[in-house]
């Protein structure tokens, strides 16, 4: 396939990062045959800006793409694009391999949406992704309504794509509630969607549950435009660590590409560099740098490309 995909560094670690995301992009379209058009951004400090500050050649740029990856160091620059583009929801990820935990077994499927406006068309988009996450990510899907006469909207939402996706159902729950199930049995939680107020706190919640901080990311999207920011957190080396931006990218592919062979072989060679013991939080021990990371990744997705092509891999 060809897509056009717009990369938008904020400072320099953003531009690490998003090297990052170029190598492991031109590495999926060279070895597993697609035509990445990858549109450099400058946008400046887009973290101290709000939405209304984003300039209109900002946005035209977004939505000429397939898809935008954005690299800011704080959470605000990708909140204000989120409401630029007007997309519904943001959803941030916790899902992580056992591999990279080191006290205890981590969630694999873990994340919380929060849809970005309340008002009712809002929420249906909202909910309409919600429920295609869920069942891209084969994850349960439960949501926190907020109180009052908002409720119906969202139980409406909620009925009317179980309607359209009928082996999927999402479940009612209370904040109390779902603090809870996120504290006691944060693995059979998949997604939770909330109200902004409420998604603030279980995103708190996810942010301290979480093993790993360098595999959380966050994505927003609809119908015809993504927005997929991972975390900058840094490697024992100072640089940012590069496992949170093969996990936004995996989500890119599956999510605004429709590629999910080649997000589900992404998420395959993370998996097995992690399991074989190679994880630049443990310098020491494994002896990788984050770029060389970054790399053994990329040896696994070209393997993955030579086997899909002789016929001896199917996803």
């Amino acid at each position: 396939m060809r897509a056009k995909i717009l990369l938008l560094p904020v400072g320099d670690a953003g531009e690490t990062v998003c090297g990052y995301a170029e190598r492991l992009l031109t590495e999926i379209s060279a070895s597993l045959n697609h035509v990445f058009s990858l549109v450099p951004g400058k946008i400046g400090d887009l973290s101290v800006q709000t939405a209304d500050a984003l300039p209109d050649s900002l946005l035209d740029a977004c939505q000429d793409c397939s898809a935008v990856f954005l690299s800011d160091a704080r959470w605000q620059g990708a909140q204000a694009l989120y409401d630029g583009l007007a997309l519904p929801l943001c959803i941030r990820s916790f899902a992580v391999s056992p591999a990279l935990c080191e006290v205890r077994e981590a969630p694999r499927s873990l994340a919380v949406g929060t849809v970005l406006s309340l008002d009712q068309d809002t929420v249906h988009m909202a909910m309409a992704s919600a429920f295609r996450f869920s069942q891209e990510q084969e994850t349960r899907l439960s949501y926190v309504a907020p109180s009052g006469n908002a409720k119906a909207d969202w139980d409406q939402a909620a009925q009317l794509q179980q309607l359209c996706r009928p082996a999927l159902s999402a479940a009612a729950l209370s904040a109390p509630e779902a603090i809870s199930r996120l504290i006691t049995v944060p693995d059979q939680m998949g997604l939770l969607l909330c109200p902004p107020y409420a998604g603030a706190m279980m995103t708190a919640a996810g942010d301290a549950l979480c093993a790993h901080p360098s595999a959380v990311h966050d994505l927003a999207f609809d119908d015809e435009l993504g927005v997929y920011a991972p975390c900058l957190t840094d490697t024992d080396d100072g640089a940012p660590d590069p496992l949170s931006t093969a996990l936004a990218i995996a989500k890119l592919l599956r999510f605004s590409l429709s590629q999910g062979r080649e997000a589900a072989c992404l998420e395959a060679a993370v998996d097995n560099v992690l399991s074989a013991g190679w994880h630049t939080r443990r310098q020491q021990d494994a002896g990788i740098a984050a770029r060389g990371m970054v790399e053994l990744i990329c040896e696994q997705i070209a393997v993955a490309g030579e086997l899909m092509s002789k016929g001896h891999l199917h996803m």
